[in-house]
């Protein structure tokens, strides 16, 4: 069975908007904290999204939030219709 509630509300209600290059916007929930994995790989931040409005974003594509510029390292769609964006501060 796929998954189809619809997620705009709670990514409006609860996350913050983030601008694309060519002035595309897009809500999703933000989380800057890095982590650092057994003090050999660092995380993060990440950017979790409706995978239609990133599913373009590729490895390098920059993205803006709360007016900090980012660049994806990582585009990785989950299958339930949200993808999850591991960023990195330029």
């Amino acid at each position: 069975m796929a998954f189809t509630e619809d997620l705009d509300p709670f990514l409006h209600d609860f996350g913050v908007t983030a601008t694309l290059a060519g002035g595309a916007t897009v809500a999703g929930i933000f989380d800057a904290a890095s982590v650092d994995i057994f003090n050999a790989a660092s995380v993060g931040p990440v950017f979790m999204a409706a995978t239609a409005g990133v599913s373009a974003l590729a490895y390098g594509s920059s993205i803006t939030i709360s007016g900090t510029a980012y660049v994806v390292r990582q585009n990785d769609p989950d299958g339930t219709g949200m993808t999850r964006l591991t960023l990195e501060r330029t």
